[in-house]
C-alpha cells in the first residue's frame, strides 16, 4: 500500500501538479530534489494514519478519544505544524487518513503523532515519510 502512495506522489510530481520545479527535477532519487531546484523545494512529512490494534473501547470512550484526536489536529494546524489533514472515505478500511506536517525533522513529526490521543490509545498508527514539494504549493 505504501508503494502505491509513493507511486502516486511521484506521478503528481512528474506531471507537474505541484508546479514547474517539481516537474523539472532530474535527480533519480525520489527523496531529494536536484541541486538545480533545491532552493525551490521544501521537505514536509507525509503521515499515513492506519487503523491501530486497539478498538476495544466503549462507544463513549471511543468518542472521547476521537474528540481528543480532533482537538490535537486543530492545535497542530493552528500552530502551523500541520498543513493539511483529512480522512479517507472507506470507514472500514485499514487506511484512516493523512496528515502533512511542516516540521524540521522526522523525529518532530513522530513526536506530534505520538501526542495524538488516538495514537496513544492504539486506535491509530502513524507511518511517517519525508516528502518534498515546491515551496508555496497549494491544492487547486
Amino acid at each position: 500500500m505504501l508503494k502505491y502512495i509513493h507511486c502516486m506522489l511521484m506521478m503528481f510530481a512528474t506531471a507537474g501538479l505541484f508546479g514547474p520545479a517539481a516537474a523539472q527535477a532530474t535527480d533519480s532519487s525520489p527523496a531529494r530534489p536536484s541541486p538545480a531546484v533545491a532552493h525551490r523545494m521544501k521537505q514536509y512529512f507525509f503521515v499515513l494514519l492506519r487503523r491501530g490494534p486497539n478498538h476495544s473501547q466503549s462507544k463513549e470512550e471511543a468518542q472521547k478519544i476521537q474528540d481528543g484526536h480532533m482537538a490535537h489536529i486543530k492545535e497542530t494546524a493552528e500552530s502551523g505544524q500541520l498543513q493539511i489533514a483529512g480522512p479517507f472515505d472507506d470507514e472500514d478500511g485499514e487506511w484512516r487518513g493523512i496528515l502533512i506536517y511542516d516540521v524540521k525533522t522526522q523525529a518532530e513529526a513522530k513526536a506530534l503523532c505520538d501526542a495524538d490521543p488516538a495514537v496513544k490509545a492504539g486506535r491509530l498508527v502513524c507511518d511517517i515519510h519525508g516528502w518534498w514539494a515546491q515551496q508555496g504549493a497549494t491544492l487547486k
